[in-house]
């Protein structure tokens, strides 16, 4: 019989092994990681990049309701430090048809110093402006 592997269940132990799962398609495992990731998150940046993270394998499944809640509960006095919160919150209340709050999101990001996901949100605004008309 082999030697037994302790292994200490840390907030980056769970976020690895969750992002493998979503690379390789296996959502289900990715969520229950992701999820005991973001309960073992010791700081706020931690918490805030796993609830991203999380945000993003809901909305892989079709569950833009769970990203949007995972994503509200980190208040928005956050969005000045991680405007990136701004960028998928709008995200995903596109995907729910709630297209006034996507677009003052995407416009609030594309504001900020962050450009990470600069194209991204300037091409769901322009998609936005023309379904406004």
């Amino acid at each position: 019989m082999g030697d037994l592997v302790s292994v200490r269940p840390t907030c980056e132990f769970y976020f690895d092994r969750g992002m493998q799962a979503f690379e390789r398609f296996h959502y289900e495992k990715a969520l229950t990681c992701l999820q005991r990731s973001k309960s073992l998150a010791k700081t706020k940046d931690d918490y805030i990049f796993v609830v991203c993270q999380l945000a993003i394998c809901l909305e892989s499944v079709g569950n833009y309701r769970g990203a949007v809640i995972a994503l509200e509960e980190i208040p928005s006095v956050n969005y000045q430090t991680h405007p990136e919160l701004q960028y998928f919150l709008a995200t995903a209340y596109a995907f729910l048809g709630q297209m006034q709050e996507s677009y003052q999101l995407a416009k609030a990001y594309l504001q900020s110093d962050d450009a990470d996901f600069e194209a991204e949100a300037t091409e769901l605004l322009q998609e936005l402006k023309q379904i406004k008309g």
